[in-house]
C-alpha cells in the first residue's frame, strides 16, 4: 500500500510538473514566429542629489513577421521604479503595467492596435529609479554609477547606440571618470550640467554596452546606512531541528521556483528587449516659432523681439512709440475678432508693459528664463542637435516658399504666413533685403498688424509719438520692395534695441540657453564603481556583470 501510495504521489508530481512545463513553454511557442529588427536604442539619465536617477527610455523597432501583440516588456536596472509617463512617437499616452517578477523588474507597454509588420514603432518610457549611485571604492571619495543598455537578443541588423549620463548639478567637466576600458566619447554641457556621452553607429542589438560614471561625493546627499540590527540568536531546546526543517522546505520551495523562473526566462529570451533612451526621440518637432529660436541660438532680446511679433500678428498689441524706448499698447478684442490664443510666454511678455508702456526689465528677465525653462523641460529626451537641425530645415523652407513666389503679391502673402518661422533666422535682415529687390513693388495688406501695428519707421518719415496705435490706410499703398523690406527690417532692429534702456547690461544679466559643447573629449583617471547593488551584484568594479534591465516585445 505504502509503494503505491507513493507512487501515485510521484505521478501527481510529475504531472504537475509536465503541466507546468507545458505552460511554461506555451508562450515560447506562441513567440517563435515573430522577428523585428531594432533601429536605435537611445539612453539619457540624469543623477539626482539624492542618489536616484531619472532614466528615459527608447525603443525604435519593427515587427518582420508573425502575429505580435503589440506588447513590448521594458527592463528597469532593480526595483522601486516609478514610472512618469509612457508615450508614442506623436506624444500621444500608453497603457503599461508592471511586469516585474523575481530578479527581473519591467513594466508592459501596450502599443496602440492595431499592429502592423514592418511599420516602425518609437515609443519612450520615463521612469524614476531610486538609489543608483554607490561608493566608489578605487577612487576615494568618489560616488558613481554603473548602466548597462537593454539588450535585444533576438533582434535582427543592428542599431544606433547613444549613451548620455547627466550628473548632479555643479559637477566640473573634469571631475568625471570614465569607467576601466571604456572613454568617454565626450564630456559636455547638457541642460547646464556636466554630461558623458558615448555612442556606436553600428551596435548589435544582443551585445551588453557598459556605460558608467565616477564623481566626488559631496554633489550628492549622504547615503542612508544599510545596515540593521543584529539578529538576536534563538535560544532553547529544539531550535536546531527546527531551522533545520524550515531550511529543508525554503530549499525544496527555492528550488520550485528556480525551475519556473529558468523556464519562463527561456519564453521571455525569445522577445525583443527594450531599449534606453538617450535624446529619445531625436528632434522635438513640437516647437513653436520662438521656442525653436531658443534652440537656434538666437540673442536673448532677439527671442523676446520674437514675442512681440507673436503678439503682432495676433494683434493684441500695437507699437506707438520707438524712440527713445519701446512703447507698446495693449489691444481689446475687437467686434467679429476670432479669440485670441495667447502662448504661455506672450501673457508673460504683456504682464511687462506698464501702464505708460515701455517694458518691465525684470519681468522681461523673468519671461526670458521662463521660456528657458520649459523649452530645456520640452527637449528632455529628444536631441538638441537634431532638434536644431530640425528647424533650421522649417526656417529654410519657409525662406523657399517666399523666394519661390511668382508675383510680389504672392510672395507678401507667403511673408504674412511665414513671418513668424522667418524671424527664427539669425540672418533675418540680410536675406528679407534680398528676397525683396528693388525692381518689384509691394502692397502692405491692411490686414498685416505686425506691418501697421509694427515698429515700422518708413525712410524720411519718422513717427510722431502717440498713445494710439496707428491708423490703417483705406485705400493701397504701394512701395519699392527695396523700401518695403528696409522699413521692416530697420523697425525689427529698432524694436530689439529700444525694448530696454541698455541692451547689453540686460542681455548680459541673462543665463545663456546652452553653452556649445566641447569637442574635446575629456575623461580622468579609470573609475572601478557598480551601481546593480540589487541585481545581486555587490561588487565595486566596473569590470562586473550587472546586466539588469531585460525584456522583450510579444
Amino acid at each position: 500500500m505504502v509503494t503505491r501510495k507513493c507512487f501515485a504521489c510521484y505521478s501527481l508530481i510529475l504531472v504537475v510538473l509536465c503541466l507546468s512545463l507545458f505552460v511554461a513553454f506555451m508562450p515560447l511557442a506562441g513567440a517563435q514566429g515573430i522577428t523585428y529588427s531594432v533601429s536605435q536604442e537611445w539612453v539619457k539619465v540624469w543623477v539626482n542629489t539624492d542618489r536616484s536617477v531619472y532614466v528615459l527610455y527608447n525603443i525604435s523597432f519593427t515587427y518582420l513577421s508573425g502575429s505580435p501583440q503589440g506588447v513590448f516588456t521594458v527592463g528597469m536596472p532593480k526595483g522601486g521604479f516609478q514610472i512618469q509617463y509612457v508615450e508614442d512617437f506623436s506624444g500621444s499616452s500608453l497603457q503599461y503595467q508592471d511586469s516585474s517578477q523575481g530578479s527581473f523588474y519591467g513594466v508592459d507597454v501596450h502599443l496602440k492596435q492595431p499592429i502592423v509588420l514592418n511599420q516602425p514603432y518609437t515609443f519612450v518610457v520615463y521612469a524614476m529609479v531610486p538609489a543608483m549611485v554607490y561608493p566608489d571604492n578605487t577612487n576615494p571619495g568618489n560616488v558613481g554609477l554603473q548602466f548597462y543598455p537593454s539588450t535585444f537578443l533576438g533582434a535582427s541588423g543592428s542599431e544606433n547606440l547613444r549613451v548620455e549620463i547627466l550628473l548632479p548639478p555643479g559637477v566640473k567637466t573634469n571631475e568625471a571618470k570614465s569607467p576601466e576600458g571604456l572613454l568617454f566619447d565626450n564630456v559636455f554641457v547638457d541642460e547646464n550640467r556636466t554630461a558623458v556621452y558615448w555612442e556606436r553607429t553600428s551596435w548589435s542589438p544582443g551585445q551588453v554596452f557598459n556605460s558608467g560614471v565616477s564623481f566626488p561625493e559631496q554633489y550628492v546627499s549622504p547615503a542612508p546606512s544599510e545596515t540593521g540590527p543584529l539578529p538576536t540568536p534563538n535560544q532553547g531546546g529544539g531550535t536546531s531541528s527546527a531551522v533545520s526543517t524550515i531550511i529543508g522546505v525554503l530549499v525544496f520551495l527555492g528550488i520550485a521556483i528556480v525551475i519556473v523562473a529558468v523556464f519562463a526566462g527561456l519564453a521571455k529570451a525569445t522577445y525583443i528587449k527594450p531599449s534606453i533612451a538617450v535624446e529619445a526621440l531625436g528632434a522635438n518637432r513640437g516647437l513653436t516659432a520662438v521656442e525653436a529660436g531658443l534652440v537656434l541660438g538666437l540673442k536673448p532680446v532677439r527671442v523676446l523681439t520674437m514675442m512681440l511679433y507673436g503678439l503682432l500678428l495676433k494683434r493684441m498689441v500695437a507699437v506707438t512709440e520707438t524712440e527713445p524706448l519701446l512703447k507698446l499698447k495693449k489691444l481689446e478684442l475687437q467686434t467679429g475678432e476670432s479669440a485670441r490664443s495667447p502662448r504661455y510666454y506672450e501673457l508673460d511678455y504683456l504682464s511687462a508693459i506698464k501702464p505708460d508702456g515701455t517694458l518691465d526689465e525684470k519681468t522681461l528677465a523673468l519671461t526670458y528664463q521662463s521660456l528657458v525653462n520649459a523649452v530645456n523641460q520640452k527637449l528632455r529626451g529628444y536631441s538638441r542637435e537634431d532638434t536644431l537641425n530640425y528647424y533650421k530645415s522649417i526656417v529654410d523652407k519657409a525662406w523657399m516658399q517666399v523666394t519661390q513666389a511668382g508675383t510680389p503679391e504672392l510672395k507678401g502673402d507667403a511673408l504674412d504666413k511665414n513671418l513668424d518661422w522667418l524671424l527664427a533666422d539669425e540672418k533675418f535682415d540680410d536675406r528679407f533685403t534680398t528676397v525683396f529687390p528693388p525692381n518689384i513693388i509691394i502692397i502692405p495688406n491692411p490686414a498685416w498688424w505686425w506691418y501697421w501695428g509694427g515698429p515700422r519707421l518708413p525712410s524720411g518719415q519718422p513717427r510722431a509719438p502717440s498713445p494710439t496705435p496707428p491708423p490703417v490706410p483705406t485705400k493701397p499703398v504701394s512701395l519699392p520692395g527695396q523700401d518695403f523690406a528696409n522699413n521692416v527690417v530697420r523697425g525689427l532692429q529698432s524694436a530689439s534695441n529700444n525694448m530696454v534702456k541698455n541692451v547689453q547690461d540686460f542681455a548680459n544679466r541673462l543665463a545663456p540657453f546652452q553653452p556649445a559643447p566641447s569637442n574635446k573629449s575629456v575623461s580622468g583617471r579609470p573609475s572601478c564603481v557598480c551601481a546593480c547593488h540589487a541585481c545581486a551584484c555587490a561588487c565595486a568594479c566596473v569590470s562586473c556583470a550587472c546586466a539588469c534591465a531585460g525584456g522583450g516585445a510579444h
